[in-house]
């Protein structure tokens, strides 16, 4: 398996990457072509590749407050779920972060994800609260941080 940054010239991967949001959270739940370039330029977008198989996919964003980052999108392609690809994208990403001179991720997932909540974690994350309408009426979220340092 290999770990990749994702470079703003590899339009082949990046449509991979598109084409994983839809498949994963609809139109109106993932990142369309504009988010992704953004994460391509000003801030980190990171796959595993088996071969010319895209397996997950990682957007983070800077906190420009802290030396921190947000973890805005985590996908595993759904034919590749149950795999540990997320954990294993997880620790590499983590890895990256931390030479990058990152000491904090933030995320939201929602309550009922149960499944993203046991790996995220299983990685060391914690739960801080309960953001109730973040994304809209009753789209709740918990934020969850793990401290890199």
């Amino acid at each position: 398996m290999d770990f990749v940054e994702v470079k703003a010239d590899n339009r082949e991967l990046i449509d991979k990457i598109y084409s994983n949001e839809l498949e994963s959270f609809g139109v109106m739940g993932g990142a369309d072509m504009w988010m992704l370039m953004s994460f391509v330029r000003y801030g980190q977008l990171y796959v595993l590749m088996n071969g010319d198989e895209l397996l997950s996919v990682a957007q983070y964003q800077g906190v420009m407050s802290e030396n921190a980052v947000f973890l805005y999108g985590f996908s595993t392609v759904p034919s590749q779920r149950g795999k540990g690809y997320g954990v294993e994208l997880l620790i590499k990403t983590h890895e990256e972060l931390i030479k990058k001179g990152i000491e904090k991720i933030y995320l939201t997932v929602d309550p009922n994800n149960i499944i993203a909540i046991n790996m995220y974690q299983k990685m060391g994350y914690l739960v801080k609260e309960l953001q109730k309408n973040e994304y809209g009426k009753d789209v709740d979220r918990f934020l969850m941080v793990k401290e890199l340092v």
